[in-house]
């Protein structure tokens, strides 16, 4: 894809950056941890990304051998059948969301799925891999560390590709245990966030600022026993969110 953008992040570690769809804010990021001539991504995108992802690996003479799947939103796994059955990794609660969000004919791709959780090491060349599961956006959701200096944080932080913040998205069911992750999330502000849609976050402060803007909603949410304006609902947020159309999907 012409519109693919390549980010090195530190040695072997590479994102790959796609643009929104049109009239969204969010783009697509596909993550390639390198040991030789294998590959290990984080999340797959749809169907085009994880193609242009495995081409150009190829090109490198690398094979995509592994899958982390931070979650199991369509958005995140749909480009796995561009790849030639790398072995995936997820959350045990992998299966209430397929069934929730696939066709029913697609699950057999994932039936070789090891689970992982905060127990759970995996090794990949020089990158060591733990794990959190969270259930603030998705209940199959999973924070990935990466050496300790690294952590994917699924879509628990989400910005566009320039930066700028987006909505958090929730049900309202959803929001304590959102607000949860993120607490998780601040025992690990000195690494650097990797996010599925948008740019990194490094620096504690500016990482503690990010999780504190998205927690203010939250917390306002959780404070009121019915439906809330978006207005009530940003009230104290110090970041000026995008995608606030969001907001109206939390009560549905």
């Amino acid at each position: 894809m012409s519109n693919l953008k390549k980010i090195t992040l530190t040695e072997n570690l590479y994102q790959y950056q796609f643009p929104p769809f049109p009239n969204q804010h969010f783009g697509f990021n596909i993550y390639a941890l390198i040991d030789g001539n294998h590959a290990m991504l984080i999340d797959t995108a749809f169907e085009a990304q994880a193609k242009a992802v495995r081409d150009d690996l190829l090109a490198a003479g690398i094979t995509i051998t592994a899958v982390v799947f931070s979650h199991f939103h369509p958005d995140h796994i749909s480009g796995l059948p561009m790849l030639n059955s790398p072995q995936i990794y997820g959350s045990g609660h992998y299966q209430t969301s397929l069934d929730q969000y696939t066709a029913k004919d697609k699950h057999s791709l994932f039936s070789g799925i090891k689970v992982v959780d905060d127990q759970s090491k995996l090794q990949f060349g020089r990158f060591e891999l733990g794990f959190k599961p969270i259930q603030g956006h998705v209940i199959c959701g999973l924070l990935t560390l990466i050496n300790d200096e690294f952590v994917h944080v699924a879509d628990d932080v989400m910005t566009s590709n320039d930066g700028r913040p987006l909505l958090p998205s929730v049900h309202i069911s959803n929001v304590h245990k959102h607000i949860d992750s993120l607490e998780q999330l601040k025992q690990l502000a000195e690494r650097t966030l990797l996010l599925s849609h948008g740019n990194a976050i490094s620096g504690k402060a500016e990482v503690l600022r990010a999780i504190a803007c998205r927690q203010q909603y939250l917390q306002n949410l959780a404070s009121h026993a019915g439906k809330i304006s978006i207005e009530a609902a940003l009230a104290g947020c110090q970041c000026d969110f995008l995608h606030q159309d969001w907001h109206n999907h939390v009560y549905t």
